[in-house]
């Protein structure tokens, strides 16, 4: 082929060689069309400049490329136009029917925005094999009835690199010099379409990073500004969304000013004043702000933003009344259920405003029932929806519950316990369930439920004492038939339990330690001889050792008629004054001992390496437990303490 053949068709940056009707391309950058030789096109197709409205032909020969050993092959395609439309860009897979060495298929040229489909070939048994052709794809461009090719049938190209996702499916990439490339060629063959792609020119070119890009990105973004007599508000978000990409912040902030001056109630404005709102101190003048934006913009995308942190607002400033009507007025879309599923139990828990609360929550089961999907595409909303429901059900129960509705109560819980879940079930909600039913008489059926929780590990220490109740009240029963019913659950738990624990299990010395408690007696390590002795190591400013002391309260009472287990709860690492020791245990009613370490001489004798550490010392005298920090969790604290106290008992 001659060179002047080449330039009657350098519309697009890739060349054909006729084969008859069919256009057959090889993609080339621009710069090696005249020094390149050619072997066999592996893409040809026809009508060789096909218009919309048509269907092309092609063929697909894989013998040079990546899929050459392949049998199993199909396209994929996406169709192209305008930046505008780049929602056409949504691939689509396309049949191969193979004829010898070569796969054939088709493809229909829509009437309507289209300038051009880019494919892409890939095995469709293992998908991730694929043909990219180098990264650039294959390209049936539009032409028009003289045949010609359609504007945007280059830059659209690009457009699909840099706008959407369609490369990276594959586990391609866009390279930034082929992209720069294509449109720069469709601003040369067609200047009129500047206005589409003089910014996406420009960010395929910050990307590029060529040599002393930055000034030619700036004095782009000058030439074309002052081409513009009135530059559009988003042409000045993008002209200062390059400036950002470059680093030149003051230059940007003067483009939004600017934007401001040309669309002073546009989205810039807007959210200036959404901020002012936010960060307004008065509560009053707060509310004033809003209500005059929701006036003013009763359609900004700042709204349900502002409208979520106005209804925080109203429950942070206790005005519980104003929050019900503020709620009650607002349209769905700017309603956030569970915010005000949060508030309203919050209010349930504490006892505080419950009939305002049985409406918040109300409202929100209202609103979640004519809720659409949710943003997310990918999530499944009605299972979400599901969820959600049974989280403002399990509110609406706690207010009636905590209004003496029991009843009421009752049912509602029945809509969101799942005796299948027991293992993710929040174990407040199964005590607060049974509890309803111990005053609606259906323990029948509750029951079950309680047992499973019980034996799941997943039971409160309030749950496990009202079964125990209920069981001792029954006809025949006693308080010791209803200890050993709650053991007998606990069994099969406590035993693996117990085995898990023996892993944990350590044998180190115990250093012997004396010290002075806060009642001025000596506490000596020697006088415990032979009894378990469960060490706390804490300090009045560590707010885990103070969050585990109700636990610890809790597994010392569990012993406190045993001679033979001692608990010390260390104060070392205080860092202050003993006074401050003094004044804490004298405002919390904690019946400890309190050793004082003051020169941290056990702590480091006992490999506290932080606070809360807790150590327990076998009746040998030697290290068998140590664990640093608090879970949380009360009720797992206590019971893993307690099991190893029970077990070095035992001589485990």
């Amino acid at each position: 082929m001659k060179t002047k053949d080449f330039l009657s068709f350098i519309d697009l940056s890739f060349v054909r060689i006729k084969r008859g009707t069919a256009g057959c391309i090889a993609p080339v950058f621009l710069i090696l069309l005249f020094t390149a030789t050619y072997v066999q096109a592996q893409f040809c197709f026809s009508p060789e400049r096909p218009q919309v409205g048509q269907v092309v032909s092609f063929t697909y020969t894989p013998q040079t490329t990546p899929l050459a050993a392949d049998s199993t092959l199909e396209g994929r395609y996406v169709r192209y136009g305008a930046p505008n439309v780049i929602q056409l860009s949504q691939p689509t897979t396309v049949k191969l029917v193979r004829q010898g060495n070569d796969f054939v298929g088709e493809l229909f040229i829509p009437r309507k925005d289209v300038a051009g489909m880019m494919l892409l070939f890939r095995n469709s048994l293992q998908p991730k094999r694929t043909d990219l052709n180098n990264g650039q794809l294959y390209v049936i461009p539009v032409c028009d009835a003289n045949g010609r090719i359609v504007p945007h049938a280059t830059g659209g190209q690009a457009s699909v690199f840099s706008r959407s996702h369609f490369l990276y499916e594959s586990g391609g990439r866009p390279d930034p010099n082929w992209v720069v490339t294509l449109y720069a060629h469709e601003l040369a063959q067609n200047p009129e379409l500047r206005p589409y792609y003089w910014s996406d020119l420009l960010a395929a070119q910050v990307k590029q990073k060529k040599p002393g890009y930055g000034p030619v990105v700036k004095a782009g973004i000058e030439s074309y500004l002052a081409s513009r007599p009135t530059p559009t508000a988003a042409e000045l978000t993008t002209a200062a969304q390059l400036y950002e990409s470059l680093g030149d912040f003051p230059k940007a902030t003067a483009l939004r000013e600017r934007q401001k001056l040309v669309e002073p109630t546009g989205s810039l404005a807007q959210k200036d004043r959404s901020m002012a709102i936010r960060t307004e101190p008065n509560w009053e003048r707060k509310k004033a702000a809003y209500q005059a934006f929701m006036t003013e913009f009763p359609n900004s995308s700042y709204l349900p933003a502002l409208t979520v942190m106005m209804t925080d607002g109203y429950f942070k400033n206790n005005d519980i009344p104003g929050l019900v009507t503020f709620v009650e007025k607002q349209p769905t879309s700017h309603t956030d259920v569970l915010m005000l599923n949060t508030i309203a139990f919050q209010l349930a828990d504490e006892r505080r405003s419950l009939p305002e609360a049985e409406k918040i929550i109300k409202r929100a089961i209202d609103v979640l029932t004519l809720q659409p999907r949710s943003g997310n595409k990918a999530s499944n909303w009605e299972a979400e929806k599901q969820t959600r429901q049974r989280q403002l059900m399990n509110t609406y129960a706690r207010v009636r519950e905590q209004q003496g509705d029991y009843a009421g109560a009752y049912a509602a819980y029945q809509t969101v316990i799942d005796p299948n879940e027991i293992e993710s079930t929040e174990p407040r909600l199964t005590e607060r369930y049974f509890l309803c039913a111990l005053q609606t008489n259906h323990v029948a059926e509750a029951r079950p439920m309680a047992e499973a929780a019980v034996q799941a590990g997943k039971a409160t220490s309030g749950l496990k004492r009202a079964l125990r109740d209920w069981y001792a009240r029954q006809p025949g029963n006693t308080p010791a038939k209803a200890d050993a019913y709650l053991t007998q659950l606990e069994a099969d738990l406590r035993a693996d339990q117990r085995d898990e624990l023996q892993q944990l299990l350590i044998n180190e010395p115990a250093p012997a330690f004396t010290l002075t408690d806060l009642l001025g007696r000596t506490i000596s390590s020697s006088a415990f001889k032979g009894k378990v002795i469960v060490l706390d190591f804490w300090a009045t400013w560590c707010g885990p050792c103070i969050a585990s002391f109700p636990a610890m309260q809790q597994a010392q009472t569990r012993f406190q008629n045993d001679p033979n287990v001692k608990f010390l709860f260390v104060n070392t690492r205080e860092g202050g004054p003993v006074q401050r020791v003094h004044n804490f245990m004298s405002k919390h009613p904690y019946n400890f001992v309190v050793p004082l370490d003051g020169q941290q001489k056990v702590a480091n004798a006992y490999k506290v390496q932080g606070i809360p550490t807790k150590v327990v010392i076998g009746p040998d005298g030697r290290v068998r437990y140590r664990t640093i920090g608090y879970s949380g969790n009360p009720e797992s604290t206590v019971n893993e303490l307690s099991l190893v106290v029970e077990m070095l008992k035992e001589g485990k």
